[in-house]
Order: C-alpha cells, then sequence, then structure tokens
C-alpha cells in the first residue's frame, strides 16, 4: 500500500500563493529593469578592449561550440527518457541557459571572476565593468560569453538525473541557485584571478584543473547526487524484492547523435581554454579525441566480457562521454598514450559506478553521476599519474595529494550546499509531481507545480507496481 502523508492540498495552496509571489517579483524586476533601460538611452555604447584578433576569433568560435553542446545534452536526454516525458525534458534543457544565462549574468560572474576578498570574486554584479576589462588574450565580453557557456554546462549536467519525476519550479530554483553560488564560488577557488587579482586559494596551493574537470563536471554530479536522493527513484525502478526494471528509452539513435554533438563540442570546450590560439591546441584537441575513444572502448568491452553484455549500448554512449569528461581537467599536460589510458579506465569507471548506484537504489535516470562525477574525479587525480613532474612543476606524487583535496573540497562544497537547497525545496514547494502524472508523463502544467505526495515504492509489491506500469 501506498503510505500515507500530508494532504496534497496543503502543497497545492503552498505553489498557488508560491506563484503569485513569483509573478510579483518578476513583474517589479521588469519594470525595474524597464526604468533603468530608459534612463541609459542617452549613453553612448561601451567598447570592449580587444585583444589578438585571431584568439578572439577561436575563443568566440569556441564559445559557440559549448553553447551547441547544449543541444547535444538535449538530444541526449530526450532520447534516453521515455516517450510520455519527452517534451518535458526537453523544455528543461532550454530552461537551463535561460536560467543559467539570467543567474550567471546577474551575480555568478561576478563571484566567480570578480577581484577576490579570499573566497569569492567582487565588483562585477550584472555584468558592469565588462566592456572595460582587458582579459590578456581576449576582451571581457569574448572571455564571458566562453565562460558563460560552461556555467550552462554545469547546470545541464544536473537535469539529466532528475528526469521525469521532478517538478518543473523546484528544478528552476535549483538551477538558479546553481548558476548563482554553487558554482561560481567554487570556480573562483580554481579559476579566480584571470582577470586580475589573486588566484582562487585552491589554484594558489597548486590545484589543477585545465577545463573543468572538477569545476565544471564534477560540481553538476554532485548537486545531481544529492538531487537524485532527496526526489528518490522513478516509480517501480526498483521491486521490493531487490530488482531493477529497465525503462525503454524512446530513441538511442537520438542520444548517439547527442553524444556526437558533445564530442564536437568538447573540441572548442578544452581547445578554448588556452583563451587564445596557442600551438597547444592542436595537440589538446587530439587528446581529447583519443580520451573519448577509450573512454568508449573501455566501457565496451568490460560490459561485454566481464559484466555479460548487459546495456551494452548504454554503456559505450556513457563510456565515450566519460573518456571526454576524464581528459577535461588535464588535457593541458597529458600527452597522446596518458590519454588513451585516462579515457580507457574511465569507461570502466562509468560501467561500475552505474552499476553500483543500482546497487544501492540511486536511481540516476541518465548515468550523469557516474560519468561526470566518478569520471570527472579519476581525471582530476589521474593529471598527477601521467603528466610529466616538469609541466607540473612539482612531484607527480606531491601534485597528487593536491588533487585528491581539491577534488574533496569540491565534494564537501557542492554535496552540503545542494542538501540544504533541496531540504528547503521539499519542506517548501515539494520536489516530486504526483504518481498519476509521473506514470502518464510529466507535462509544464500546473498541476505539475503543486507537488504532491511522493510515492514510497518500497511498499509496493511487485503486482501493484506492474499494474501501475501497464
Amino acid at each position: 500500500m501506498l503510505q500515507q502523508g500530508p494532504d496534497p492540498r496543503r502543497f497545492e495552496y503552498r505553489s498557488i500563493m508560491i506563484r503569485r509571489v513569483l509573478s510579483v517579483v518578476t513583474l517589479a524586476l521588469l519594470v525595474a529593469l524597464v526604468i533603468a533601460s530608459i534612463q541609459t538611452t542617452g549613453d553612448t555604447l561601451a567598447v570592449p578592449v580587444l585583444g589578438r584578433e585571431i584568439d578572439e576569433l577561436w575563443v568566440l568560435l569556441s564559445a559557440s561550440l559549448v553553447f551547441f553542446m547544449q543541444a547535444g545534452f538535449l538530444m541526449f536526454e530526450v532520447g534516453l527518457a521515455r516517450s510520455a516525458h519527452a517534451g518535458s525534458v526537453a523544455v528543461k534543457n532550454l530552461i537551463d541557459w535561460t536560467v543559467g544565462s539570467l543567474a550567471f549574468s546577474l551575480i555568478g560572474f561576478s563571484l566567480m571572476f570578480g577581484v577576490s576578498n579570499g573566497y569569492f570574486g567582487e565588483g562585477l554584479v550584472a555584468l558592469r565593468g565588462l566592456f572595460a576589462i582587458d582579459g590578456g588574450t581576449v576582451s571581457g565580453p569574448t572571455f564571458f560569453l566562453f565562460q558563460l557557456a560552461f556555467a550552462g554546462t554545469a547546470i545541464t549536467i544536473v537535469s539529466g538525473s532528475l528526469v521525469e519525476r521532478t517538478t518543473f519550479l523546484a528544478y528552476v530554483a535549483f538551477a538558479a541557485v546553481v548558476g548563482l553560488v554553487i558554482y561560481p564560488v567554487y570556480g573562483h577557488w580554481v579559476w579566480g584571478g584571470q582577470l586580475g587579482g589573486d588566484a582562487g586559494w585552491l589554484a594558489a596551493n597548486g590545484f589543477r584543473d585545465f577545463a573543468g574537470g572538477t569545476v565544471v563536471h564534477t560540481t553538476g554530479a554532485w548537486a545531481a547526487l544529492i538531487g537524485v536522493i532527496f526526489v528518490g527513484p522513478r516509480i517501480g525502478r526498483f521491486g521490493p524484492s531487490g530488482s531493477v526494471r529497465v525503462f525503454e528509452s524512446s530513441s538511442i539513435p537520438m542520444t548517439a547523435l547527442g553524444t556526437l554533438i558533445l564530442w564536437f563540442g568538447w573540441f572548442g570546450f578544452n581547445g578554448g581554454s588556452t583563451l587564445a590560439l596557442t600551438a597547444d591546441v592542436p595537440r589538446i584537441i587530439l587528446v581529447t579525441n583519443l580520451s573519448g575513444v577509450g573512454g568508449l572502448v573501455g566501457a565496451a568491452v568490460f560490459a561485454y566480457l566481464i559484466e555479460d553484455r548487459i546495456d551494452l549500448i548504454g554503456k559505450m554512449i556513457g563510456g565515450a562521454v566519460s573518456g571526454l569528461v576524464a581528459i577535461t581537467p588535464g588535457a593541458d599536460v597529458i600527452g597522446l598514450s596518458g590519454s588513451l589510458a585516462i579515457g580507457l579506465v574511465a569507461g570502466v569507471i562509468y560501467a561500475l559506478g552505474y552499476e553500483l548506484l543500482l546497487r544501492f537504489r540511486i536511481d540516476d535516470a541518465l548515468g550523469v553521476v557516474p560519468a561526470h562525477g566518478f569520471a570527472g574525479a579519476w581525471g582530476t587525480v589521474a593529471l598527477a599519474i601521467f603528466a610529466p613532474a616538469s609541466a607540473l612543476g612539482r612531484s607527480n606524487f606531491e601534485q597528487f595529494g593536491i588533487q585528491v583535496v581539491g577534488v574533496l573540497v569540491n565534494l564537501a562544497w557542492v554535496g552540503s550546499l545542494s542538501i540544504v537547497v533541496f531540504a528547503v525545496l521539499r519542506s517548501v514547494i515539494g520536489l516530486r509531481v504526483s504518481p498519476a502524472r509521473e506514470l502518464d508523463g510529466v507535462h509544464l502544467e500546473a498541476d505539475d507545480l503543486s507537488v504532491p505526495i511522493p510515492m514510497q515504492q518500497e511498499q509496493l509489491s511487485d503486482d501493484e507496481l506492474a499494474r501501475l506500469l501497464d
């Protein structure tokens, strides 16, 4: 039997009140924006301080490639989700970019790249002073666009784990917090000081993350892991006897195409992180590709030989993404053979990690945590194993310890804040759609925001679950 919980009408009332408050706040912000815009109509347009033209062109192209990864994520997620949920999954990916752009533009960019006070940056709120920034190799707007694409990636990573049962309002609220605080503060500790001033405290102590293996990927993955634990598994995913039910994906070909788009975008993700068209760019793109190849091969071989071909196609796709994630932290210091080895191990880690989560009854719907979390953490410490000491400036053993600390700090920061945010969201507006809506397909309608009682699957028999899913 279903466990009795609070009266759903209480959640519905809260949802109505919250929507009214949000409507008033949005209207007030719109009015303030219009007034501020009218007051500046007499000003002259700002002209950015350009760097070298070839560097500007390369970083703008890279930013476009990273933005194009949003299309890859959308296709990847829609293809793996069940058909009834495809529409809401697609729209939530659009919302990722919208919410991320607003949050990062207003506050996040300032916290991440403003003048450091030791813990976070200041002085670039709402992009004030952006056009006067001399980014060294590129202008302020070009630098911002590239970093905005990275922020959008961190946010969209979260959505994949939570598909098919999370309310629109709860997801949007959490995505905003990621763009406003969770992502940029840790990012400042690693990448702060790129626009002048002191480096972030992790970077100052020797931590390396070239293109965001921890800053972007494990940040999104640990947030997703906390979200999955709070929201709970999809109805019928786990049986009371410990069985795991396989849900049919809507379109594996679409997911495969999305994976190739992500792969293509990664050339800009890693190659553009030089922030200039240097001699290192071709090698960085080459090792990125090799690691992706290694990830696919590693996951495929492991699933075929060790796991008796369980979910072989899914493991191949996830393994490719894992290899691309794993090379991201050290693409600037890893050679060809090292990149292939990192990818092979990342593929195996993905296959093992995916099954590990199922063993603990954690329903990561699209394999986000093993691909971006476990593989990202592996890649972050692996650079200390495979990079030459001359490129690190210290011994490999010392660098290994520093990298482990950076990964643990990331886990502690993202995990603790995510717990607080999800706990607040669960108590105030709830996290899940109704069981009926989840079974019929989540749509962005009014009753999707009323947040009724989560279904307690552990108290259902196999026969009851079968009737619900038929």
